[in-house]
């Protein structure tokens, strides 16, 4: 059995490596399975080269993914692209979850055309990726998963054929829920949430060269003290701190995984100086950058 992908006791960052884990967990080439259960995440973003499907069977946490930040419940589905920067903390001791991994090969190779899964994968780019499953397919997905998992450890003649057509059953059933919550919900219907969406989507693209509100303001063509008050409206933040949050995140990413200096970082993310990059590091981390780094 090839194994490339890593099998994580826990999301991205454990603070507590001695909390309770129980971890049942299978790896083949470009695609892996964990049942996971802990308590203790913590905040630092991470990146990876995989899809991650995962499913809530009991407790919460929060997430962050890209620009999006939820609560991810029992009874929930949950897509985390390789595209975004991602984080999970404030677990619940009750945690328990399934996670699945998986490379876009994995189901393309002399499987899948690659336009079929696309569509699967790139779902409302406004909303949330997370979506609450009836108790009906919260019995049917879970046993999907079970029966994954069997299959990855037992490695039984078409074992892979069958592993990737209960995956894209598992894509599918995620996309009929995805369906389910748009139907339910009437944010759609609001103007000021689709331009905070904007906003948000532009700050994704666009934080390290533009770093005010007045910029986000003109590209949209509202005031900045109409962006300022409708996200404040629709987020409760303040429109600089999702820039500024941005940033942080992105300053977080490269100094727990990149190997660059500080100076470099400073650079990258187009501060005047170091000095500058490390007092707005220190407004929201609490130590400086370099403290942080060798934590």
């Amino acid at each position: 059995m090839d194994i490339n992908l890593p099998v994580l006791n826990t999301l991205a960052g454990s603070k507590d490596h001695s909390s309770p884990v129980h971890k049942l967990a299978a790896v083949i080439d470009g695609f892996a399975i964990s049942l996971e259960r802990d308590s203790v995440y913590d905040g630092i973003p991470a990146k990876t080269d995989d899809y991650e499907l995962v499913f809530c069977l009991s407790g919460s946490y929060k997430r962050t993914i890209g620009h999006f930040v939820f609560d991810v419940y029992p009874h929930s589905i949950h897509l985390v692209s390789p595209a975004y920067i991602h984080s999970s903390e404030q677990s619940s001791e009750d945690l328990l979850l399934y996670r699945i991994q998986f490379k876009k090969e994995f189901l393309t190779t002399n499987f899948l055309k690659e336009n079929i899964l696309d569509n699967l994968l790139d779902v409302n780019p406004d909303y949330p990726p997370i979506y609450g499953v009836s108790e009906k397919s919260f019995i049917s997905i879970k046993a999907l998963y079970e029966k994954i998992k069997h299959e990855s450890v037992e490695e039984n003649a078409f074992h892979l054929p069958l592993i990737k057509l209960m995956v894209m059953e598992l894509l599918y059933e995620m996309n009929r829920a995805c369906e389910k919550c748009l139907l339910n919900s009437t944010r759609h219907l609001s103007r000021q949430y689709q331009l905070v969406n904007q906003f948000k989507k532009l700050v994704q693209d666009r934080f390290l060269n533009l770093k005010t509100v007045q910029e986000y303001a003109n590209l949209l063509f509202v005031s900045s003290k109409y962006l300022t008050e409708i996200v404040k409206s629709e987020t409760g933040q303040n429109a600089l701190h999702v820039i500024h949050n941005r940033l942080f995140l992105e300053a977080q990413y490269l100094l727990s995984s990149s190997g660059l200096s500080v100076k470099e970082i400073a650079e990258q993310l187009n501060f005047d100086n170091s000095s500058h990059f490390s007092r707005f590091f220190k407004r929201f981390a609490g130590v400086n950058p370099s403290e942080f780094k060798s934590r």
